[in-house]
């Protein structure tokens, strides 16, 4: 056996490696780490791309793993241990660094459940019970078959009749011993949907479900055809013992299925579920795998990840190196590192990387070329822009249509000349044994204006966007030419191209670049010239984007992707609507996209305005929230997105089946809901009347719900895409959208929640009060035009561009009045709605009608009032509340002044809270003026010291509520103590803090001959406080001296002002006289201390 530095242990490496770069080793442990790629390139068992390691035994023999470790730190050497696995003489063995270790691994897999066990199962013909899926469930009027389960077209061992909208299938199965389970996968062979159950969890599911709970006669939204009996493999999703660990059960489990069919025409139903184990022992406790049935290769998972210019370093537990390499710096996506041949001291990189193969039949390359260097840099530039690029070293080969140049594009030989905009892509190459360099990029944007807004360059291929077979932009060879918005096209996709981007701030400088993919983003408004833009930063290649691209959510620095909106379905119009909307709501417990206006150029070529937009996915959540991404769940309409949809189920169940006004409705609520954010999210939903949402007009569109995934993590609503509200699509300010939300021709959980959740009166008037509060605040024109206004003027100088670009090509959007109109129709249609919103808010939850309410304060400037969650700035103020719903009124007095009464109302002359700055639960049977009195605190307030024995005191009268005290002396800060205890001799004032009032005593002088230090008790037993004061800041020293002039405490402060008053432990001093000393900088002081211990 044979390390590196056989003798270096772990506390050497920690003194010494830090010296040296780590290198290529020229000597070979008997495991080495063959190849190595640091930007993704191998798929893991869960299908997600990963950095990877492959390593290689080096000796003619096999041996255990699991006494050596692999670390990218040079003083963490064991930061991951292998795994108990014997690895063979000369195989190689990918390592997946995705920073996600494995815990368990499978020695082999059996069979739980197949297909063609039998089964208890039920025909759907009516509503079931909620706990079929569970263990509890008594199953015994079930009839009892063979799976799979269908209309018997050779696929089928139970034949059920035709016409059947859904089946239930139970198989009970049993875990020998739960903890030798490392994995699960289920396979579903199924025609044409499905969701299935553990133990009465959801664990799979078909996406073709409209809603998230499938009623007995729920059809799929298309044709799912099973596969196995054509020689097919089914679908599967795999677990890790931790994703069921919660779910499975030492004993007696259930797997249960409901499957459904198209609808009742449907020529065929079919369902073949397999659940299969990953053993970690040799044990065989179950049964053998279908032949057809081939398990996922588990791969071992470091804890940490891969990045340029990190060492990556194997040793054993005995503290020796076995080998070390870095990751080069100059390794990019597409490229690996590795030996050739395998396990020599030879290195190289590869553009054809082989994970888990032998490196003896790749080319070998000696590096990578650096980029060529272009002048000028990208930018603006007025008529002639001369290139420039230095070809003294490399041939460079150039592209000016977003292709990356490759070895058959022209050379560039001499300064190229450019008069209009363009893009100049660049590559080195060389004849000798070095891999082209990477792509460099410039844009140069000539003779036009960015009109002071923030500008993307888009660079890529070609054909990536116009290939009439591969291209995201075109319609190509299978779209619906006749029917808008012609599904089939290319664009309808869900492909992503490779590409570069380029972003300018709006003062034209250049802020980042970076390697992204792009897709076609967006529902219908796809079909439109101007299409939509995904862009996804992903960590293959540069990793995100870390620049604040949306100045209204300056705490977002860093993108993990994010979209270029079009406008949606309001790109032929004002095209700012949801903008608007947006930043409306952005005060309020709303989470929200956020909007800033940029242009694009693709590919050199002007393309006119978008809108920078958020994605709603779980980096937003991280975002925007600070949690982490892989611990979110994540809902649209029917599925999960991230994480499980498991606790918004349970929650649905609990909240249906809890009494309304049971006094634990509405605590239950609150413990799965995030009530401020669920208020906020249907009272603009409802107000700004969305069509295309809750299932309203289209199906349960537009709606994203999540929840950290942790203990009490609560749901929030998520508000995007809110084009079809203000009456676009014909919609009208008399439909009320309050009855719609509850009552939608679609209804889903989210609806019949919101309907059952007002029906409790408590929240019915928190709801209804805050519908108020956010009518008579951001609704209202001076504030929604205000917003309205400030988008509009920053786009308005770049619309004319936008028109005279998109006009000619059907986008809709023709002349800049036909723009300006149409912002003027957004802010009327809010103007008018606000009346009939009221209304509907009566209507709806049965309320006493329409209050005027006028606050108002005296003196003017001496304060504020709340009411409900609003705090208005000027007064008077007017807004209109409903009755049937007590509100709550306080009156806030600002720096200075103190709350003195309320001008007499009935209300206030009823509740008899006249001088009581909060009114609690006001009844608003008419309209009222609430006017509040305030008074300088100065007049309210007295503040003076005094001086009782050694002590100063503060005295403070008038004062209503928790005081604050600020003590100085001789202008120094020395305490927040209400008594100075012991004060030294100096000048002392007092600033008392009640509230808003800040009060200042008269100056008081502090006179006496000699200064001691205050001991007391004195004698003491166990314990003795020691106080003083210092008017002075200076460096003291506190000793504590016995008889024998033996130190027994010292204390020192550096740089003391002010009250010192500490408790001295003297619990373990024997009885004696004893002596304490203070030192300052210019005197000593001593005290004596007797202890009677």
């Amino acid at each position: 056996m044979i390390y590196l530095g056989m003798i270096l242990k772990k506390f050497f490496l920690k003194a010494f490696l830090f010296s040296i770069i780590i290198i290529p080793t020229n000597i070979i442990g008997q495991i080495v780490v063959n190849e190595i790629s640091a930007h993704k390139g191998y798929l893991d068992e869960y299908g997600e791309n990963t950095d990877w390691i492959e390593i290689t035994n080096t000796l003619n023999t096999s041996f255990n793993l699991d006494n050596f470790y692999l670390s990218d730190e040079l003083d963490n050497l064991d930061k991951w241990q292998f795994p108990n696995y014997v690895i063979s003489p000369n195989e190689k063995l990918v390592i997946c660094a995705s920073g996600k270790p494995s815990s368990n691994y499978p020695n082999h897999w059996e069979s739980l459940v197949k297909a063609e066990e039998d089964w208890k199962y039920s025909i759907g013909t009516s509503s079931i019970s909620e706990d079929w899926n569970t263990n509890n469930f008594n199953d015994q009027s079930w009839l009892l078959g063979q799976g799979g389960f269908g209309y018997g077209d050779n696929d089928d061992n139970t034949i059920i009749g035709s016409n059947t909208i859904s089946v239930y299938l139970r198989k009970t199965f049993d875990i020998q011993d739960i903890n030798d389970i490392s994995h699960l996968v289920l396979h579903a062979d199924y025609d044409d949907g499905f969701v299935a159950y553990l133990n009465g969890t959801e664990i799979m599911r078909s996406n073709n479900f409209n809603t998230f709970f499938p009623s007995f006669n729920t059809i799929t939204n298309n044709n799912h055809e099973a596969v196995l009996y054509s020689g097919g493999i089914p679908e599967y999703k795999l677990f890790s013992f931790d994703d069921v660990s919660d779910l499975l059960v030492q004993g007696n489990n259930l797997l249960a299925v409901q499957v459904h069919n198209s609808g009742y025409t449907s020529s065929d139903l079919s369902s073949n579920f397999f659940l299969s184990a990953g053993i970690i022992s040799t044990n065989t406790n179950y049964q053998s795998l279908p032949s057809w049935l081939i398990p996922p290769t588990i791969h071992m998972h470091s804890n940490f990840k891969l990045s340029n210019g990190e060492p990556i370093i194997i040793s054993n537990t005995s503290g020796n190196i076995s080998d070390s390499i870095s990751v080069p710096n100059d390794l990019f996506n597409g490229l690996s590192f590795g030996r050739l041949p395998d396990i020599s001291n030879n290195w190289c990189y590869f553009n054809s990387p082989t994970p888990s193969l032998s490196n003896n039949n790749s080319n070998c390359y000696a590096g990578v070329l650096e980029k060529p260097v272009i002048n000028p840099p990208s930018g603006w530039y007025t008529n002639l822009v001369n290139v420039s690029v230095d070809n003294s070293v490399n041939t460079i080969r150039y592209t000016t249509n977003g292709d990356i140049p490759d070895e058959n594009d022209p050379i560039y030989n001499s300064s190229l000349s450019f008069n209009s905009s363009t893009v100049f892509s660049a590559r080195s190459f060389a004849n000798s044994n070095y891999i082209p360099s990477e792509v460099a990029d410039r844009t140069f944007i000539i003779n036009e204006l960015n009109h002071n807004l923030s500008v993307f360059s888009i660079i890529t291929d070609y054909d990536n966007l116009w290939d009439w077979n591969t291209g995201i932009y075109v319609m190509g060879p299978n779209a619906d030419v006749n029917n808008y918005p012609h599904f089939g096209s290319n664009f309808w996709q869900p492909w992503s191209k490779f590409s570069r981007i380029e972003f300018f701030n709006k003062d034209r400088v250049k802020q980042f670049e970076s390697q992204v993919d792009l897709e076609i983003h967006g529902g219908w408004s796809r079909a439109e010239p101007q299409k939509s833009f995904r862009i996804d930063s992903k960590s293959i290649y540069k990793g995100s984007i870390d620049y604040p691209l949306i100045p209204g959510k300056t705490n977002i620095t860093e993108y993990n992707n994010f979209n270029l909106r079009n406008g949606g379905q309001h790109g032929w119009n004002d095209r700012i609507q949801d903008g608007i909307i947006s930043r409306v709501v952005k005060t309020t417990n709303i989470d929200r996209m956020g909007y800033e206006p940029a242009i694009v150029y693709l590919n050199g070529e002007y393309w006119g305005l978008y809108g920078i937009r958020e994605k709603i996915d779980e980096h937003y959540v991280e975002s925007n929230h600070g949690i982490s991404s892989d611990k979110v769940d994540l809902l649209n309409r029917d599925s999960a997105l991230a994480g499980t949809s498991n606790h918004f189920m349970k929650s649905y169940d609990l909240l249906m089946g809890t009494p309304v006004n049971d006094s634990s409705f509405l605590p239950l609520f609150e413990s799965r809901f995030d009530k401020n954010n669920y208020v906020d999210y249907f009272i603009t939903q409802t107000y700004i009347q969305n069509m295309d949402w809750m299932g309203i007009a289209w199906g349960l569109n537009n709606v994203k719900i999540w929840r950290p995934d942790t203990t009490g993590g609560k749901w929030r609503y998520v508000l995007y895409d809110t084009d079809a509200s203000f009456g676009y699509f014909g919609q009208n300010i008399y439909d009320n959208y309050l009855n719609y939300a509850r009552f939608p021709s679609v209804s889903s959980q989210h609806s019949q929640i919101f309907n059952r959740i007002l029906l409790n009166n408590e929240f019915k008037c928190q709801f209804a009060n805050r519908y108020d509060d956010l009518i008579n605040t951001i609704f209202q024109p001076s504030n929604f035009n205000q917003v309205s206004n400030e988008l509009k003027n920053q786009i308005s100088s770049a619309i004319p561009d936008h028109i005279n670009l998109w006009a000619n090509q059907g986008s809709g959007l023709n002349s800049f009045s036909q723009w300006n109109n149409a912002l003027a129709n957004i802010s009327s249609y809010n103007t008018a709605r606000i009346n009939t919103a009221r209304i509907h808010l009566n209507q709806s939850l049965n309320l006493q009608g329409q209050k005027n309410i006028q606050l108002d304060v005296s003196p003017s400037n001496s304060g504020k009032i709340n009411i409900s969650t609003v705090t208005p700035e000027n007064y008077p103020w007017n807004g209109v509340y409903h009755g049937g719903c007590p509100i709550n009124i306080t009156a806030i007095p600002d720096s200075g002044f103190t709350f003195s009464h309320w001008e007499n109302n009935p209300i206030i002359n009823n509740m008899g809270v006249h001088e009581q700055p909060e009114i609690i639960g006001a009844n608003l049977n008419s309209n009222y003026t609430f006017k509040a009195f305030f008074t300088t605190c100065d007049i309210a307030i007295d503040v003076s010291i005094e001086n009782v024995g050694e002590n100063l005191i503060s005295n403070v009268s008038g004062a209503i509520g928790e005081v604050e005290y600020q003590w100085y002396a001789n202008g120094q800060p020395i305490s927040n103590d209400s008594i100075i205890y012991n004060p030294s001799n100096g000048v002392y004032k007092l600033y008392v803090n009640i509230g808003s009032c800040q009060v200042l005593s008269d100056l008081f002088t502090y006179q006496q001959e000699d200064y001691e230090l205050e001991i007391y008790p004195n004698p003491a037993t166990n314990q003795f406080e020691l106080v003083f004061l210092l008017s002075t800041r200076q460096d003291i020293e506190i000793t504590m001296i016995n008889s024998l002039g033996q130190v027994v405490y010292f204390n020192e402060r550096k740089d003391f002002l002010g009250q010192f008053k500490e408790t001295i432990d003297v619990s373990n001093l024997s009885k004696n006289v004893y002596f304490i000393q203070l030192k300052t900088i210019d005197k000593i002081y001593t005290e004596k201390i007797v202890v009677t211990n």
